[in-house]
């Protein structure tokens, strides 16, 4: 059985997790400054593939949470960390043009690239933009998607998400995507990999913990890599919908500040 107090290195989803749109959720200042007076290491995860880490942190410094950008760990920042382990590589980006400081020094080729990348432009999605990237696929180019979600839901309901565009590339191509952003191991993989580096320890998958809201992405994909889930009943927790795939959390707390009494830090 896992003990909180034996885990060494923290993930933290960001959205129903510790924040709710532009508020801060009750608990979050206080824990992430009890992660930081006891040395716990962590980073700041989110699936976003919109916005940039270091807009990410200026948000979070707003509401009252210290958080550099190198604490924050994305889909794109793990793409970008996993394309430039390739020498020389050249790839074409369907993302935000907001995004595009997370690739700074890789280089960008729209034609033969290695890679295509595709992340969540919005309504910039067309037919044309789309015919691109399956041209360049179907020229030998592979295809990483930042994450393949089906809808996401905003102030004016439910959304189309990017997941939709990345199964068209792969139906008419014939190419699956490697999906880089949760819940996919290689993203939880490369969170680890980051804190050890910086800790310079070599921890085992079981003495790291993802805490967040999102039972499917942050639990089941965290507890696949070997990692301890931490669900936290705010944000998108469902309870139906774990009990239906038999995802069985570690530990359960009620919110973050309910995980903050828990810990003994």
């Amino acid at each position: 059985m896992r003990l909180l107090e034996d885990l060494k290195g923290w993930l933290i989803d960001l959205d129903g997790t510790l924040v709710a749109g532009d508020a801060l959720l009750p608990g979050a200042v206080d824990f992430i400054q009890a992660l930081r007076d006891n040395r716990r290491n962590f980073r700041f995860v989110s699936n976003t593939t919109t916005t940039s880490r270091r807009m990410i942190s200026e948000k979070l410094q707003r509401l009252g949470i210290e958080a550099r950008a190198n604490e924050i760990f994305t889909a794109a920042s793990a793409a970008a960390q996993l394309l430039r382990s390739f020498e020389g590589v050249k790839c074409s980006f369907v993302v935000s043009p907001e995004l595009m400081e997370e690739f700074e020094g890789i280089e960008v080729s729209e034609r033969n690239p290695d890679y295509v990348l595709i992340g969540d432009v919005g309504s910039r999605m067309n037919y044309e933009l789309l015919n691109k990237a399956f041209k360049l696929v179907m020229g030998g180019a592979d295809l990483i998607a930042l994450r393949k979600n089906r809808y996401f839901r905003d102030a004016e309901g439910l959304q189309i998400d990017s997941g939709a565009f990345v199964t068209a590339l792969e139906y008419s191509s014939g190419k699956q995507a490697r999906i880089i952003g949760k819940p996919s191991r290689q993203f939880y993989n490369l969170a680890v990999h980051d804190i050890r580096v910086e800790a310079g320890e070599r921890w085992l998958s079981g003495e790291f913990a993802m805490v967040g809201d999102n039972i499917e992405s942050d639990i089941r994909g965290a507890m696949d890599a070997g990692l301890a889930g931490i669900l936290v009943k705010t944000g998108r927790h469902n309870d139906s919908y774990g009990e239906h795939y038999g995802i069985v959390p570690d530990f359960t707390f009620e919110s973050i500040e309910d995980l903050l009494k828990q810990l003994d830090l």
